[in-house]
């Protein structure tokens, strides 16, 4: 489970709780001798919040079903970085909180974070003890709330030769103070959204990227790739991101109702026909072969040479066992012929500017929505709404790509859960 900095208490009775438990591990310090003197005001704060932060990441790790550890972020640059993404929970009196912890035997490191290249270092993993828990109320995934990210927009640089790429501390503008007004207004929709997760009362569950899927993590933010704030701008933050596809349907509730699935078809592909002002074939465009043989394969295939520079020396990830009677060369070459008004495109990393494409269509589908009172939860190339309003979701949809694109066509579809 990632330690999410954010998390704070909900109800009085843990604040509570959570102030008293404050009070003793500071008479701990001076038992301990840890401390010569007391906090200053602001210091104070500091150390109450991350307090806080750290309980209520411990609480929420003891309501999960799966037996995981609590992944802490503690390399320099989190806990000291002078720039806007730092945040008041870290700090020395967070490190020194996390230590108190330990020697009380409130909290066991289970592993210590290493640096595995020269931009990133592996968080450390923590566990909760039994003893800690009885100092609180019972909670369950309610009994906590989330403050809102303090930096949404967040621009990155391009990978280094690890595959990792580093936050860039900009400067504020009026294009970005006009981005960050873009997300805010949707956050706060999203916030009075009547949204609920059903069979979630009692416990809790991950998401594939160590995220707790739980109904307050519902604000977004905006990220953006290679130094450009026209590249990427996916959005990013919100529960439902990190839920499997089946989850969704199953257990996401839109004012009370069950949710539709209303999605681009092959948006990238479609993306990069209208970038080079040519119609694109008919039909699926990741069907190459015309029987839909290897699909998955042939799209893995075409979006990784959309998004690679240069030539593509090897398989991409999991695309190999999906075309397993072709050779690479052989691959790309039936996808050129397939695709050949935009095979030029291929190696020149266009797909950071087709996913920021793809990002400016569903920001204003999604705002499209909420203004019209129909709230929408973005997925990338789709939204989730209630059933009932999946038809304007869709015309929604249709028109964002066609007065974008000058295309008389759209390409959407609509689920409504598996098999349905």
């Amino acid at each position: 489970m990632r330690f999410d900095p954010q998390l704070r208490a909900r109800p009085v009775e843990l604040k509570e709780a959570i102030g008293r438990f404050t009070r003793y591990l500071i008479a701990q310090e001076d038992r301990l001798g840890l401390r010569s003197r007391a906090r200053k005001d602001e210091d104070l704060r500091k150390f109450t919040i991350a307090v806080e932060a750290v309980v209520c990441n411990l609480l929420m790790q003891g309501l999960l079903r799966e037996d995981t550890a609590l992944a802490v972020p503690l390399d320099n640059n989190m806990m000291w970085g002078a720039n806007r993404y730092r945040n008041p929970v870290y700090g020395q009196h967070f490190l020194g909180l996390l230590d108190l912890l330990e020697r009380l035997k409130l909290l066991k490191r289970v592993t210590t974070g290493y640096r595995f290249s020269k931009t990133a270092k592996a968080p450390s993993l923590f566990k909760t003890v039994a003893d800690l828990g009885k100092r609180f109320p019972r909670v369950t995934p309610d009994s906590f709330r989330r403050e809102q990210e303090q930096e949404i927009l967040v621009p990155k640089s391009g990978r280094d030769d690890d595959g990792n790429a580093t936050l860039i501390n900009y400067s504020e503008s009026q294009k970005t103070r006009t981005l960050r007004r873009q997300i805010q207004r949707i956050n706060n929709w999203l916030l009075d959204a009547d949204i609920e997760l059903t069979g979630t009362r009692a416990a809790a569950r991950l998401g594939k990227e160590g995220e707790v899927i739980a109904s307050y993590r519902r604000t977004l933010r905006r990220t953006f790739n290679n130094k450009s704030w026209q590249q990427g701008g996916r959005l990013s933050g919100g529960f439902w991101m990190t839920m499997p596809r089946k989850d969704r349907f199953r257990q996401i509730r839109i004012d009370g109702k069950p949710v539709a699935d209303v999605d681009y078809q092959q948006l990238f592909p479609r993306l990069a026909y209208v970038r080079a002002g040519a119609p694109p074939p008919t039909g699926d465009l990741y069907d190459v072969m015309g029987d839909a043989t290897g699909r998955d394969g042939w799209k893995l295939l075409l979006n990784a040479l959309l998004f690679t520079r240069g030539p593509l020396k090897r398989w991409p990830r999991d695309c190999s066992p999906l075309l397993p009677q072709l050779n690479l060369k052989q691959a790309l070459a039936l996808l050129e012929q397939k695709h050949e008004p935009i095979a030029h495109m291929f190696g020149t990393g266009i797909g950071f500017e087709l996913m920021f494409l793809e990002s400016e269509l569903l920001i204003a589908v999604v705002t499209h929505l909420f203004q019209s009172g129909i709230p929408a939860l973005p997925l990338h190339d789709a939204v989730l709404v209630a059933k009932p309003n999946a038809e304007a979701a869709k015309a929604a949809m249709k028109y964002a790509f066609c007065a974008g694109s000058a295309q008389s066509r759209a390409f959407i579809k609509v689920e409504f859960g598996p098999g349905k």
